[in-house]
């Protein structure tokens, strides 16, 4: 059944689908790296955020306090 479809395809056919596919790949891997390092970012940004909150709560504590 799919010795007719195979005949059909030449050598040039099979090395542009393995360019395309190879493509797709690069651009899938480059959105996954980019999605990891903008997940990174906002992680830091808000471990940095929560550092400052902490440190203001404990100031005005200090402040309540005296």
């Amino acid at each position: 059944m799919l010795a007719p479809l195979l005949a059909q395809v030449s050598p040039q056919d099979v090395s542009l689908e393995i360019e395309r596919i190879h493509r797709n790949w690069e651009f899938m891997w480059r959105g996954l790296i980019a999605a990891w390092v903008v997940l990174a970012i906002y992680v830091l940004l808000m471990v940095s955020r929560q550092r400052k909150l902490k440190k203001e709560i404990e100031r005005l504590r200090i402040m309540i306090h005296k």
